[in-house]
């Protein structure tokens, strides 16, 4: 392989968030026929109304899009893979491997040219309706905090044929799947060993076989999709290779439903190979997060979108990290725009001084002026009440004061979050601390009776979170369980001037 090679992953279950299309769509010309692509390819199988809700302003967030749209949310997580893809790829970046987290493998062949993305998005379509029309009764996925050897003991012992392990991602974490009844049983024993076990936001338990009368009825829909000569290599966790040509595509798409993944296993043997380079193309970091757990020597982790300070100010800063590996063109990220906000808006600071500052803050400017554009636009639909202020409110406004000024410390520095992006990070602080799975923790999920996670834990990870952003010291009559969620978090570091 060549000095520098890169790795393009393409996530599965629950990566996403509300305004990640939006994000796209808005800064990067390339991903609007792509997404037109996939909404054309879609609508005649899904609908109208659940294709309209990825061309939102703000689709609906994954919750909500998992109790009410679980097939649309299944098609927004592989538009945003492949509309990523379409922006690294048409600024230059030509990996040496593809891989895929299982609903990602449809991406990841997208990507190598298999299949074009409106036939990416019909077999999506049809994935999800076969799901649907199967009937596959009460089961789920589960995050468990130990190897897959210590969790296949823990599947033993209960001994339903139909729960297993669905993922093997590092050796803290192991994805269960199956009957509700039995994992809500590994779930008890789980928690006397003192193993950390979540539920996950997925619509369905993938990757066992209770999805056996679901894989016959996937096959059955995609059979006619023809395939395309693979032009970038495809490694699959699944199959535990790359895919050939030869393959049938369609019917190992198909045979996924019941096999496991063992995401760890792929890492760690093309980090053998010589990848040193992993970008996530996709929502969220939960990928790059797990690589770095997976592989022991130095490798760099590249996520391309996410919510904090807009994912367009993420992606351009991906894109630089990129160039200064040669994996892009240089200039093809962020740097030009700095030059060219220099010369609109302070054209008297010297050119290095400005770099210093954009290179420090420049994702915080990006995120004040969405946001002041938001504030803008919700002014133009809705005349605004008098002595209203831009603190946070649900159209996006920027958290500040009466007159608009920001909320920061008294040195000047910037807090440029919102409430929503603070939970996110939040979340990001205790799945790390935790080895939970980001997206496990809700704003109003109770730490200790839902994740278990005890009062001497909360105690030790909220001075984390006093010294992350600067607070105050906390009253010494004040109890953890006060603080028993990240959305009462939230409130606290708000209410206490928290600095970002």
């Amino acid at each position: 392989m060549p000095e520098t090679s890169i790795a393009v992953l393409f996530p599965g279950q629950g990566a996403f968030y509300g305004r990640a299309l939006a994000d796209l769509r808005d800064e990067f010309p390339e991903v609007g026929p792509v997404l037109a692509e996939i909404g054309d390819a879609a609508r005649p199988l899904l609908g109208d109304r659940a294709v309209d809700q990825l061309f939102a302003t703000r689709t609906p967030d994954t919750e909500q899009l998992l109790r009410e749209a679980p097939e649309a949310l299944q098609l927004a997580i592989y538009a945003v893979s492949t509309a990523t893809y379409a922006v690294l790829r048409a600024r230059g970046l030509r990996p040496n491997v593809l891989i895929g987290h299982s609903l990602g493998e449809i991406a990841a062949l997208v990507a190598a040219g298999a299949f074009t993305p409106a036939e990416g998005a019909e077999i999506v379509c049809h994935r999800s309706i076969a799901l649907r029309e199967a009937g596959l009764g009460d089961a789920y996925m589960a995050a468990i905090g130990t190897d897959a050897s210590r969790a296949q003991r823990l599947v033993d012992l209960v001994g339903d044929p139909l729960t297993g392990i669905a993922v093997e991602n590092h050796a803290g974490q192991t994805v269960l799947s199956g009957r509700a009844e039995t994992l809500d049983t590994i779930g008890r024993l789980a928690a006397v060993l003192k193993i950390d076990f979540a539920r996950l936001k997925s619509p369905y338990a993938f990757h066992s076989p209770l999805l056996g009368p679901a894989a016959e009825k996937f096959a059955a829909r995609i059979a006619d999709i023809r395939q395309r000569p693979l032009e970038t290599t495809v490694h699959s966790p699944i199959i535990g290779r790359a895919y050939e040509d030869a393959d049938r595509l369609t019917e190992l798409l198909a045979g996924h439903f019941t096999a496991r993944v063992r995401f760890g296993d792929t890492v760690r043997e093309l980090a053998g190979t010589g990848v040193s380079v992993f970008v996530e193309s996709g929502a969220l970091d939960a990928l790059s997060r797990i690589t770095g757990r997976i592989v022991e020597s130095p490798v760099t982790t590249v996520p391309t979108l996410l919510p904090e300070a807009g994912g367009a100010a993420v992606l351009r800063q991906a894109l630089d990290r990129l160039a200064s590996v040669g994996a892009v063109a240089a200039g093809s990220g962020g740097g030009s725009s700095a030059d060219q906000l220099r010369a609109a808006l302070l054209s008297d600071v010297p050119a290095e001084d400005f770099e210093a500052f954009w290179n420090g803050r420049g994702v915080e400017v990006r995120a004040f002026a969405r946001e002041a554009y938001l504030t803008y636009l919700g002014a133009k639909e809705e005349e605004p009440s008098v002595g209203a202020s831009l603190n946070g409110s649900a159209n996006g406004s920027v958290n500040g004061s009466a007159n608009g000024s920001l909320n920061g410390s008294a040195n000047g520095s910037v807090a440029v979050v919102d409430r929503d992006t603070l939970v996110r990070q939040l979340a990001d602080i205790y799945a790390e601390a935790l080895e939970y799975p980001a997206e496990v923790f809700e704003e109003a999920t109770d730490l200790e009776a839902e994740l278990g996670v005890d009062s001497v834990k909360q105690t030790e990870l909220l001075v984390r979170v006093g010294n992350r952003y600067e607070l105050p010291p906390r009253p010494s009559d004040v109890r953890p369980a006060a603080y028993n969620t990240l959305g009462k978090i939230a409130d606290l570091i708000i209410a206490s001037g928290g600095s970002a």
